[in-house]
């Protein structure tokens, strides 16, 4: 009955649009009964096949646990708040989820995994998890995690055990060194060969030492710090003076103000304990003024007691200068450039499925497939091995992906779902289909957004073309896991000017396009955000109709974005809202094989070689005897169109269109702003 009762509204408000023009089309003259030549105009409207429930799209919905829904009032997101909200995703025609990390962490993303064996109690129990998966597998939902393989959190025990002692099992987990660059030279760090800023640091502690901390500052443009054993440490520096002064920070949030010595000399003698080093400030402000910290470029190089070494600063940005380290200091690798993170080490590639760590993380991900998920998206896999221009990941995900499909298919029948995020362009992304048979295609949305934001669609099928041109040679069993936006962009509407009808549209293409689509969270509700004041503004609470689901996991939340779009509700009870406009398009697909599985090819007329038409997208997709014809208009201007296909009808309609046909079977198509036609033909 809902169907039926959009289609109803949808004509209602088709026809009072013919009559009042209020789309901002000219219309022909129909007041006679029809204008010169007996053609009628009329508003298309959609007529598919009833939608028999089945869901043959393909289509994925990536979630945030945290973020999504609550169940139990505390603010955070969990496992029950998901299972609660499975009809609202079953109707949207989900056909799996992809869950944000779900393991203990010290984070609220949940990247820097503490046990990948574990849930985050903050999200429920084994069981909640288990119920979870049980409850979409009986609405034909799959689950999908997000599997961490680059590094874990530095406060796994793992990375603990490591770090305690030089014997420790767990020390061939992590890349370590006492002396990187030394070590990297020498080709004793297999996954790292060459040395990148503000990539390693302390590993432990440098307990409780005196040391004297001698300043030169008489060339202020080339200023150096000696650090020597000492006997004494200094009383609190009686001079409170802020002019001039110099700090010395280190261990926890500990400042010591240099005694001035004249002449540009300063000294401090401390009990010195720090597990990541020093640095010298010229401000005591809890603030940071920026230029005011002083450290080291090449955070590699260790000081070496008794003998200057040379501090600047960097007066643009604070962010690029480093902690400067203290000798008898053990390093770890961290790609991410932050001492949360500990990158794995599987060794040499030729190796990697021997390695303690590796068989690790596989044996964890057994726990898993065992609790029923059915795929895993690997996070940033273009970093697990550190060696430029090589092909050392994809042969590594090629020997995990094989031990992970062993062990599930004697679980299941056929092969598990593993999808690997390569944050690059399809040039890049291609070689990693010799190790997974499924990579984002961040691609296809770069394209997309360009499109839309230059009246430009004429191409897009080439483009689409021409990536697959580079992904056959490595594989012919290949998915392209077609996007948007995800967690780590800024939202697709803000990427599109806040426009709701272009965001429609990309929507619309995403779901008309080939390979099999995920759709993020929020962007069904047209939400918008960048990360330009933190990743939270792209990662907002889900708003949902019932309050008590809205997480508060954050407090760094765009109240008039959520004022203008509304919430699930109010947006189901209207019927131009994008929400609804989405549940159209995923419909559509889940019911016409041709959407998710056909051939895509261009249109005889509107295509590349068209420059008329530079707006226009239009493609066939074709799928056994089944055959649809793709129309979008990629422009805010209206666009008339002469189709001289065999239509049987229109299946698929976003924003305003209107259709003549004339005598000889031709279908004139005045397409409105930024809209949509699907015709089965």
């Amino acid at each position: 009955m809902k169907i039926n009762l959009f289609k109803y509204i949808f004509i209602l408000l088709a026809a009072l649009s013919i009559v009042s023009c209020t789309d901002g089309l000219e219309h022909p003259d129909n007041s006679g009964g029809g204008n010169e030549g007996g053609e009628t105009t009329t508003a298309l409207t959609p007529t598919p096949k009833e939608w028999d429930g089945e869901k043959g799209g393909e289509i994925s919905y990536q979630l945030l646990v945290y973020s999504f829904a609550d169940s139990n009032g505390d603010g955070i997101g969990d496992f029950k708040g998901i299972t609660q909200k499975l009809d609202y995703l079953n109707d949207l025609g989900i056909s799996a989820l992809w869950l944000s990390p779900i393991n203990p962490c010290m984070s609220y993303h949940g990247y820097d995994v503490m046990d990948y064996a574990a849930v985050n109690p903050n999200f429920g129990t084994m069981a909640d998890f288990e119920e979870l998966v049980a409850t979409a597998h009986s609405k034909n939902i799959k689950i999908y995690l997000d599997y961490v393989i680059n590094h874990t959190s530095n406060k796994h025990p793992w990375f603990q055990d490591a770090i305690s002692s030089e014997d420790s099992e767990f020390s061939q987990y992590y890349s370590l060194s006492d002396n990187p660059a030394a070590d990297i030279a020498a080709g004793l760090i297999p996954m790292v060969n060459g040395y990148g800023a503000n990539e390693w640091f302390v590993a432990g502690s440098v307990a409780n030492h005196n040391y004297l901390f001698t300043l030169d500052w008489s060339n202020e443009s080339a200023p150096t710090i000696t650090v020597s054993e000492s006997t004494t440490v200094d009383e609190a520096n009686p001079d409170t003076s802020t002019e001039g002064a110099k700090y010395l920070y280190f261990g926890k949030d500990e400042l010591k103000k240099f005694y001035d010595k004249g002449n540009g000399i300063y000294t401090v003698n401390v009990d010195f304990s720090s597990d990541w080093g020093f640095l010298i400030r010229t401000s005591s402000s809890s603030t940071w003024p920026v230029g005011t910290k002083y450290g080291t470029k090449t955070p590699a190089d260790k000081l070496v007691i008794n003998q200057p070494f040379a501090i600047e600063t960097d007066k643009s940005n604070n962010d690029n200068v480093s902690n400067i380290t203290m000798p008898g200091s053990m390093m770890y690798h961290s790609n991410f450039y932050t001492d949360w993170f500990a990158d794995l080490n599987y060794g040499p590639v030729a190796d990697a499925q021997n390695s303690p760590a590796f068989k690790a993380i596989v044996d964890d991900a057994k726990v898993w497939i065992d609790a029923g998920v059915d795929g895993l998206r690997l996070d940033a896999v273009k970093h697990i091995y550190r060696n430029s221009d090589s092909d050392e990941n994809p042969r590594f995900l090629g020997q995990f992906y094989d031990k992970i499909n062993e062990y599930y298919k004697t679980k299941n029948s056929g092969d598990i779902y593993m999808v690997g995020e390569v944050l690059s362009d399809a040039s890049h992304v291609a070689p990693y289909y010799k190790g997974l048979p499924a990579l984002f295609e961040f691609s296809f949305w770069y394209k997309l957004e360009w499109a839309l934001n230059n009246d430009t669609g004429y191409y897009l099928l080439k483009d689409y073309d021409e990536f697959e041109s580079m992904y056959k040679p490595q594989r012919t069993d290949y998915t392209i896991a077609t996007k948007l936006a995800n967690h780590d962009e800024d939202r697709t509407r803000s990427k599109l000017s806040k426009s709701l009808p272009k965001s429609k549209l990309a929507a619309a293409v995403l779901l008309t396009s080939r390979g099999e689509p995920y759709i993020y969270y929020g962007d069904e509700l047209g939400y918008y955000g960048t990360k330009e004041n933190g990743d939270e503004y792209v990662r907002t609470p889900m708003a949902w109709g019932d309050k008590g689901s809205v997480t508060s996991y954050t407090d760094k939340v765009d109240s008039e974005m959520l004022s203008d779009v509304g919430n699930t509700d109010s947006q189901k009870g209207d019927a131009n809202s994008i929400l609804n406009m989405y549940s159209q398009f995923t419909q559509l697909r889940n019911n016409y094989d041709a959407l998710a599985m056909g051939k895509m090819t261009p249109h005889d007329t509107y295509n590349q070689s068209n420059t008329e038409f530079k707006n226009i997208a239009a493609w066939y997709m074709t799928y056994n005897d089944e055959k649809l014809l793709v129309i979008h208009n990629i422009s805010e201007a209206e666009s008339v169109l002469i189709i001289k296909d065999v239509v049987k009808a229109a299946i698929g309609v976003n924003g305003t269109i209107l259709s003549s046909d004339d005598d000889s079977g031709n279908k004139t198509l005045e397409m409105g702003a930024y809209s949509t036609v699907v015709f089965e033909l």
